[in-house]
Formats: structure tokens, sequence, C-alpha cells
């Protein structure tokens, strides 16, 4: 509550608040609702930009992975005994397994589910490919992609229960979507304060006027950001804002 209040006030203040993260909106629009948002969102790490209640929003984008390099990360990835690969095109998602491989939240959210063989199942590009497995599987897999096709994908490593490589268009990262946000917002670089606390922040805390790394930062974070505040469980972002905005 004391970091929706610090937002709160933020904005009454005349500062934007927005949201930018790896998850898709229907798994982030309960969150965007709650802080009561006017602004646009960044999901799945920037490949997709919109403004939830503008359909008009002309500075939008939706950036996904060719569907033919979907089909050669699949082809290659047969050969590993992987838990489970996900595909979601924008709200809808695609799942080899449909057991309890992969975070329950792949299931909700309200877009369509569908179980089975990627490959023949999927028909659209998709906007991101999660490949689930043990450790040592996804680094032979993020190896291959530095190895081959660096100048054709991104993607981000998850870590924690749920290990993982994400993959989305190449040069597609959260920064992308803060800066196109940013200018329909009339906001210039200098004025963007950014709190991250991942891997898949640091672009956008590199990017960003002034980037925040949460206390609970993994370290990668905390060499790029600017500076640091307490962590997520500690309010850190009101803390930050309350000392240095409000």
């Amino acid at each position: 509550m004391r970091t929706k209040n610090a937002l709160q006030t933020a904005r009454d203040k005349g500062h934007e608040v927005m949201i930018a993260t790896g998850r898709p909106y229907r798994l982030s629009s309960q969150y965007y609702k709650e802080l009561a948002l006017h602004s646009p969102i960044v999901n799945f790490n920037g490949a997709f930009l919109h403004h939830p209640l503008d359909p008009a929003y002309q500075d939008g984008y939706h950036q996904a992975i060719d569907l033919s390099i979907v089909h050669e990360l699949l082809d290659y990835t047969n050969q590993f005994p992987l838990s489970n690969i996900a595909a979601e095109v924008q709200d809808n998602v695609f799942l080899a397994r449909g057991d309890d491989s992969v975070p329950a939240n792949f299931k909700a959210g309200g877009g369509e589910v569908h179980i089975g063989n990627l490959r023949g199942k999927i028909n659209a590009d998709p906007t991101s490919l999660l490949f689930f497995g043990q450790t040592d599987q996804l680094d032979v897999i993020s190896k291959h992609f530095d190895d081959t096709l660096s100048h054709i994908i991104s993607y981000h490593t998850w870590g924690a229960s749920w290990p993982a490589v994400e993959v989305v268009k190449y040069g597609i990262h959260k920064a992308i979507g803060v800066r196109e946000a940013a200018k329909s917002l009339g906001f210039d670089v200098k004025d963007i304060i950014a709190f991250g606390d991942e891997m898949n922040d640091l672009e956008m805390l590199d990017y960003a006027g002034t980037g925040v790394a949460m206390g609970n930062a993994v370290s990668a974070a905390k060499n790029v950001a600017n500076t640091v505040t307490a962590t997520n469980e500690e309010d850190g972002i009101a803390v930050y804002l309350e000392e240095n905005l409000l």
C-alpha cells in the first residue's frame, strides 16, 4: 500500500507512471487497473507496446518472432528432454504439455490456451517462446543461440523455481518500449526513473536517466543502475520516491 500511495502521489504532482514487464498483458492488467493507470504499457520485455485505454494509440507496436525461426528453434530443441515449451502469441498461449511444469499463471488471465505439438498448432508469429528445463540443458541451448542465432533473436534466462530461456525478436528489450512510450508522452530520457531487479531489466536501467535497482536485485542490475533502494518487500520504490521525488 505504501508503494501504491507513493505512485499515486507522484501522479498527483504531474509525474507519469507506467509498467514495463516481461509478462503478457493478461498477467499484468490487474496491476494496471489497481493503480488506475492511464498510460501505455510495455509487455513481453519490450516486444509489445500498447495503450489499454486507447485502441487508436499510434505509437504502439508488436514485434514478433518470425514463424520460420520458431520452427528452427523447436527442431533444434527436440534433442533435449525439456520439461516444457511455451509460446505466446500476445495473450494466447501454446504449451507442449498441460502439466505443472510451467507456472500456473500461464493458463490464467483469459487468453486461449492450446496444448500439444507447438510446431503444428502455432500459425502466427509468436511474441515470445520459452524453453523450460534443467540448467545444464538451458546452458547448451543458450550457447547455441549465441553461436548461430545472435543476429536473429534475443533471449533472457529465468532462474529460481522455473529455469527457462525466453526468446524474443532480435534487439527487443524493455528499454525499446520505454523509449517509444516516453516519446509519445513527451518525456526526455533524463527525466525517466526506472526500477528493476532482474536480468531483463538491465537495458532499461542503463537507458533511463536514473536507473534504480531494488535491494533484492541481481548483482548485474545493481552494477548497471545509478543507485540501489530497499527491497521489494521493504517498499523500495516508495522509499526512493519519498526521498528523491516527493
